[in-house]
């Protein structure tokens, strides 16, 4: 039986945006048991908190560690950044349902990567992901772009009823075995293809359940405002909550929509509308590389997609789309992970990789993606920093690193990720609440704990209360930053002392203890 721990004497911030109070945090098994000054239990480990602060283990309300989850149960990255929970199946991407016409080509690609997919439906998916173990809990969305991919596969065409009525079963039967919500990724195909009215009728699956609809936009740039009431329409409809995925303004010549998108979602609410929205500290997008074309490129798949950019007709219409309108800076393109051959290039830009390769930029990245078969996913620094706080003081974003949870060495210690994937819980509290003051210390817990766990349904965690799930963390205040950069991605970030997960040390003083106590958080 797990020992009870008592957290003494720590600066307690509750994950209500409550004031904090000095006091102790009493642990018994995976519940707290008490919380309050003064408490005392003979034979519990004992943990100083003294000048510390100790609030609710840390929520990512947007991750993509699907896959990870079976490849990497240490996830140091996240327990280094104070992460007890994640939300994943994010961007219409969950790794089921496993069925129908994608699925023995999904099942190869996993392969590869050393993952034996053997499940079908979220209960299977759920057990594998228990049965690797874990470090911290991970909740799933089911992603709409695996739903379509399962019944229509690629195709560019509106979903027919039956196609519709297929969907919605697979969807029904993912929340009654616990998924958190529906996801969609409007700009990836094959989610991409569907109409709104085919969102909203998948949606309407929802309602029963009453759990959100999480959706990247179709566009974060040129068609932004169209996208927003697109996403609100499609939420309205089916009369579910929505929550927007890492809001943004996206591209230089789009920063001045600010205004219209915070007008747009604020009438939202104001008129009685739940909408939420998640956001990474940074000011640079991390995305597969051949998003910079046309979602009609993708139509019939990886392969169809792969030969139209060696024909030399279809290659120039496509560059004629991905240019119109746009001017892509080469050298503010970074390229971060990418199959054989091309792996060489990871950490440099795309202009300086078609430097090496003695091609103009736009070939170079053609060359990238058809010799990878379009596996290579680059960094766009894109963003304004005046927007990023700006969208950070809205008081209904939480934090989401939008990245899959990785370790310092093993299977996911590769290529040259987004730093985000190890510092946003750090860098959102050290940065921009503790130094650049956009709210209080509290209220920046908030945003971490409660917020992102009333979203998605985790009734029991995100507060320190009796009887909630014991996920506490505690952290410096005044050392607390994020040390991950682009050029070295893989630092552990800085002030997180201590992370117990369902009352279990996966943190102690600064080192992972090696313990797997996190589980797969059913609705």
């Amino acid at each position: 039986m797990t020992k009870p721990v008592l957290i003494r004497n720590g600066t307690i911030l509750d994950g209500t945006g409550a004031e904090p109070v000095r006091g102790d945090v009493l642990i018994k098994a995976d519940r707290i048991a008490a919380v309050g000054a003064g408490l005392a239990f003979p034979g519990a480990r004992v943990i100083e908190a003294e000048g510390l602060a100790v609030a609710p283990g840390f929520i990512d309300a947007h991750s993509h560690s699907d896959a990870n989850a079976l490849l990497d149960p240490a996830a140091e990255g996240r327990v280094h950044d104070g992460v007890a929970t994640e939300i994943n199946g994010t961007c219409g991407w969950s790794l089921f349902p496993l069925v129908g016409r994608e699925a023995a080509r999904k099942r190869e690609a996993l392969r590869r990567q050393g993952i034996d997919a053997r499940w079908q439906d979220a209960a299977e998916y759920f057990d594998a992901a228990e049965a690797a173990g874990s470090a911290v809990n991970r909740g799933f969305l089911t992603g709409q772009g695996a739903l379509r991919a399962a019944v229509m596969g690629y195709d560019r065409r509106p979903a027919g009823r039956a196609a519709r009525r297929e969907m919605r079963r697979l969807l029904a039967q993912c929340l009654e075995q616990g998924a958190l919500g529906l996801s969609s990724g409007l700009c990836y195909p094959p989610g991409s293809f569907a109409t709104a009215e085919e969102l909203a009728d998948l949606c309407g699956e929802l309602t029963a359940y009453g759990r959100p609809y999480c959706t990247h936009l179709r566009s974060e740039g040129r068609a932004l405002m169209a996208s927003v009431r697109e996403a609100l329409r499609v939420a309205q409809a089916a009369r579910v909550p929505l929550h927007v995925s890492h809001v943004k303004t996206f591209g230089r010549a789009h920063w001045w929509k600010i205004e219209a998108l915070e007008r747009a979602l604020a009438d939202a609410r104001a008129a009685g509308w739940d909408v939420t929205a998640d956001r990474y500290p940074y000011t640079a997008a991390m995305t597969d590389l051949e998003t910079i074309f046309p979602d009609r490129l993708l139509a019939g798949g990886r392969e169809k997609a792969v030969a139209r950019l060696t024909r030399r007709r279809s290659r120039e219409a496509f560059q004629r789309a991905a240019l119109r309108g746009r001017r892509l800076r080469w050298d503010q393109i970074l390229i971060s992970t990418a199959a054989e051959p091309a792996r060489r290039f990871q950490g440099k830009t795309v202009a300086a990789a078609a430097e090496e390769m003695g091609l103009d930029p736009f070939d170079a990245v053609v060359e990238l993606l058809v010799s990878t078969q379009l596996h290579v996913t680059a960094i766009f620094f894109e963003m304004s920093e005046e927007n990023l706080e700006r969208i950070l003081r809205w008081p209904f974003v939480c934090v989401g690193s939008d990245s899959a949870a990785r370790s310092f060495s093993g299977p996911t210690a590769t290529g040259c990720p987004h730093p985000r994937a190890f510092g946003s819980c750090a860098r959102f509290l050290g940065e921009y609440v503790l130094a650049r003051r956009l709210m209080p210390l509290a209220e920046g817990v908030r945003r971490l704990t409660d917020l992102p766990a009333r979203r998605f349904g985790l009734a029991e965690r995100g507060r320190l209360r009796p009887g909630a799930f014991a996920d506490v963390v505690l952290f410096d205040s005044r050392r607390i930053r994020d040390a991950a950069t682009y050029a070295d991605p893989f630092r552990p970030s800085e002030g997180i002392r201590h992370l117990l997960v369902n009352g279990r040390a996966v943190l102690a003083d600064g080192r992972s203890t090696g313990a797997r106590p996190g589980r797969v958080l059913r609705a």
